[in-house]
């Protein structure tokens, strides 16, 4: 039996990859910031240093801004996600594992790769199932631990596969091919 079906550019992939981390990012942001609140009273800036900054105010800018910019960026990563276990789940790891799963499972595609014309199928062409974009989902975190280098294998690969979708034993593929 064969398969029409036409594998996904890098581009359209890279394009895909942009999109949903983007969408990710701003929910999971948008879910700290919320469920972290603000900074309580006896712990702001009394503005004898100047005009207090967001980070005085808010709990999610007084973690953020030295994660991102501190070289000692471990300190803060450690106490934000001691003091703060039960959001730092649900924002950096189920709202992503929900995103992926559902959207993937149920649809086909994430929203970026609905925006770039692109689907994940079996690889026989077929629709993949919540099971199968659960195990993707290992995978793309496996992908991601070890340096990004999982992706890239779609660069080398004759079927653009990156090591989850060979974990999960599936393809991304141009809109319109496939089963």
């Amino acid at each position: 039996m064969t398969h029409n079906y036409q594998t996904a550019s890098p581009v359209k992939r890279i394009s895909a990859f942009a999109i949903d981390t983007i969408l990710v990012g701003v929910v999971s942001a948008a879910f700290l910031f919320v469920t972290m609140g603000k900074t309580p009273a006896k712990l702001q800036a009394s503005g004898d240093e100047g005009r207090p900054s967001i980070a005085d105010k808010y709990q999610f800018f007084a973690y953020a801004e030295p994660i991102v910019n501190d070289p000692n960026r471990a300190i803060y990563i450690e106490n934000f996600l001691k003091k703060y276990k039960m959001q730092a789940m649900v924002g950096l790891f189920l709202l992503p594992l929900l995103y992926y799963v559902l959207f993937e499972g149920l649809w086909g595609a994430t929203i970026g790769k609905l925006l770039t014309g692109i689907r994940v199928r079996r690889k026989d062409g077929g629709k993949i199932s919540i099971g199968t974009a659960f195990l993707r989902h290992i995978g793309r975190i496996i992908s991601t631990m070890i340096f990004m280098l999982g992706y890239l294998l779609a660069f080398i690969d004759g079927k653009r596969q990156t090591l989850h979708d060979k974990i999960a034993n599936t393809m991304v593929l141009k809109k319109g091919t496939g089963i």
